[in-house]
């Protein structure tokens, strides 16, 4: 396998190399034939410099030509030559992975077949140490008291800790998961350093204090996480019975995890050959397969893993799976198996922890009453109710990391070796070719991560520029909201393209971008860009700005927002119209707050014949200027007026022309003026004009009724002469 792990190496360098010259080559050749180009066919009585010149391209030419067809042959053969390597890799890979060892039954009987010798040896290796038994050495029987001694007084001040918190001391849950583990923690360490300065230790003694002192360390590190107030409990809602089960599981397999590490920590010199420690090795394997089905059992029951009942199948399939080969004595799979699906589960597990802790992290930043919040919003020129920018970014950015090195681990665990991570990287960095395109995944995280920072200080600048009053301030809403317009768009456009530029997208291939979108706009796009280059001349001539009052059409309103596509206008009765700029551009648009927001207006008043016009026209003076909103002397308008502008059959019609200096307040002047003349009209006994009609009677033309009957008789009639 090693051996053809270096072939697979060297061809890979040949092939690159091949890749180069064949690149290099062509470049040499398209200069040689622009040369040739340039020169031109051979003519009669041409200099003879010309003709040398010539004749050195036409030889550089085909020089050029058969190395790039060596270069060809060496990357086709370079590539077969690979593709054989990986091929006989994969099979041997397959081979050893399904040799088959003694099953357990086999290993069983193996296992009970050891010499009494090798028991010997065994057991002077394991509790022998300078030729005598370990545990009669006083030196081992002063460590061990030692770390006793040291456990024994911890574990009575732990107790008297729940004495101490009634006194006012609360404990943090970290301070309460030390505090638990702290007398085993401290009893390991004394008797380990008395026995290292005593010169005791022993294969056997080594691993019962660094299983013992690593359990203690990694039980910490789980019941803090299952603490009840900490990550788990507050996005699972974990009961206590629950959390105290899965606590229990998970103590369990970090116990036989420290027994691996110790183990391969002391690298110990067994007197068992492979053979005879298969049996140990597959009971270790099946201790640990099943503490972790039992807790991928427990933890499947619960959510949020309950919502993915496909996933905890296949882990318990898969753990079964491992178990059975174990069985069967397919050392090699399982061990492969074992360690890829453990590290798989141990990586995923750290990575929802992580990432839960880090959701908590910028939630908790995010926050307005922190005390270091405050700071960093003053040394950031923020105002108090404002959020700190750029969270959001900073959050997926720690998660991204999180999980690619999640990501990392679990493809190390399933084999991927130092040579496979190089190949990732150097595709990552350099590049692959899919088609005729050239894909750099590393400038195209750089583009994105440039477009991220480009977008967002766009919007900075938009929030400078619309907070800074010394600068736009000055100005009317309107153009205010065109310029920071112009600046979003312009600042969008600038980023993408520098984007596009900086992830190897050649600019000049915009122009057959721009083509296809042509014929794009010719079937189907074309009220799309027609909005899109009325938005922009919107925009640039505004005739209509944001919180004018106009009329499009039948519709009416404030103009509310104004975008590339669309203009928001809300009416009236407080509903919300967009209007495609094209209609705004194409069509009749009256805007009452173009030039100035002064509104002339004319409220019609009918009185009967018999007024008095004199009295009419001062009342109607008189109540235009006692209405506050009314222009007076003002060099905007004409002071109120009364007119008499037409006499119709029923009535005398007056006008009264008043101006307002605001338009938005047309609505309640009138009202306030009809209903203030009507009142004024009333008390001077001056009668408003009704619709009337007259009706007169001839005489002569009046029929004879009969008053026995009560018919009328017409002499027209036949039988009535």
């Amino acid at each position: 396998m090693q051996q053809l792990l270096n072939w697979h190496k060297s061809t890979s360098i040949i092939k690159d190399n091949a890749q180069k010259c064949i690149t290099n080559k062509n470049d040499q050749l398209k200069q040689t034939d622009n040369g040739l180009g340039i020169l031109g066919p051979a003519v009669t009585g041409e200099p003879e410099n010309l003709t040398a010149l010539r004749t050195k391209l036409l030889n550089r030419q085909k020089d050029l030509q058969g190395e790039i067809a060596t270069c060809k042959v060496i990357a086709v053969a370079s590539t077969d030559l690979e593709q054989e390597i990986e091929k006989k890799r994969d099979n041997l890979h397959a081979q050893i992975l399904l040799h088959k060892d003694q099953n357990i039954w086999a290993q069983i009987n193996t296992f009970s077949a050891v010499g009494l010798s090798t028991w010997t040896q065994e057991k002077n290796y394991w509790f022998h140490h300078n030729h005598r038994f370990i545990f009669a050495q006083k030196n081992l029987q002063v460590s061990i008291a030692i770390g006793l001694f040291v456990f024994l007084l911890l574990l009575v001040v732990r107790k008297s800790l729940p004495e101490s918190t009634k006194l006012g001391t609360q404990l943090s849950a970290a301070q309460k998961s030390l505090y638990h583990y702290l007398p085993i923690i401290a009893g390991v360490s004394g008797a380990a350093l008395a026995a290292h300065f005593t010169g005791v230790l022993s294969p056997f003694v080594d691993i019962v204090l660094i299983t013992w002192g690593g359990y203690a360390l990694l039980a910490i590190l789980v019941t803090w996480a299952l603490r009840p107030s900490g990550v788990v409990f507050h996005h699972f809602a974990w009961g206590p019975k629950t959390l105290r089960s899965t606590l229990r599981s998970l103590r369990f397999v970090a116990f036989l995890a420290a027994f691996a590490v110790s183990w391969i920590i002391t690298a110990p010199q067994d007197f068992l050959n492979p053979q005879q420690q298969a049996l140990l090795w597959s009971v270790y394997h099946l201790l640990v397969i099943s503490a972790v089905f039992r807790l991928v059992m427990e933890a499947g029951d619960k959510r949020p893993f309950k919502a993915y009942p496909f996933l905890r199948i296949i882990i318990l399939i898969a753990l079964l799976a491992t178990a059975l080969f174990t069985l069967l004595g397919y050392r090699n799979l399982t061990n492969y198996l074992f360690f890829g699906l453990l590290m798989s589960l141990l990586a995923l597990g750290i990575g929802l922890f992580i990432s839960w802790g880090l959701s908590d992290f910028w939630n908790y930043t995010a926050r307005k009453d922190g005390r270091w919040q405050h700071a960093l919003k003053h040394r950031l020129g923020l105002k108090d109710d404002q959020a700190l920018p750029w969270l959001g970014w900073f959050s997926a950015l720690s998660h991204i990391a999180v999980w690619m090195g999640i990501g990392a681990f679990i493809l190390y665990a399933w084999g991927l070796t130092h040579t496979g991570f190089s190949l990732i990287w150097k595709y990552f960095i350099t590049g692959f070719t899919v088609g005729t395109f050239h894909l750099q995944p590393f400038r195209w995280i750089i583009a994105i991560g440039l477009l991220v920072l480009l977008i967002n200080i766009n919007t900075f600048v938009q929030r400078y520029l619309s907070d800074n009053s010394r600068i736009i301030g000055h100005m009317e809403s309107g153009a205010r909201h065109s310029i920071l317009s112009i600046v979003r768009y312009s600042g969008f456009i600038i980023a993408i393209l520098i984007a596009l530029s900086t992830a190897g997208v050649a600019l000049h291939n915009l122009a057959i971008i721009a083509g296809a979108l042509s014929v794009g706009i010719g079937f189907g796009l074309q009220n799309i860009v027609n909005n899109f280059v009325s938005g922009l001349i919107l925009l640039l001539e505004r005739p209509i700005r944001v919180g004018d009052w106009i009329q499009v059409g039948s519709t009416q309103g404030y103009v509310e927002k104004m975008s590339i596509r669309y203009t928001l206008i809300l009416t009236f009765d407080r509903t919300e119209v967009f209007v495609p700029n094209s209609e705004l551009i194409s069509g009749q648009v009256t805007n009452w707050m173009y030039t100035n927001s002064v509104l002339r207006l004319m409220i019609p008043f009918n009185v009967a014949h018999s007024a008095d016009i004199e009295l009419v026209k001062e009342l109607l003076v008189k109540e235009g200027q006692n209405h506050p909103d009314v222009l007076q002397d003002d060099p905007r308008g004409i002071p109120p007026t009364a007119l008499l502008l037409d006499v119709s059959e029923n009535a005398l019609q007056f006008y009264l022309r008043v101006y307002l200096d605001d338009c938005n307040k047309s609505f309640n002047v009138q009202t306030d003026l009809r209903a203030s003349v009507v009142e004024s009209l009333l008390r001077h006994n001056i009668r408003l004009a009704h619709q009337q009609q007259d009706v007169h009677f001839i005489p002569s033309q009046i029929l004879p009724v009969d008053k026995t009957t009560g018919t009328i008789h017409d002499p027209l009639e036949p039988g009535n002469q």
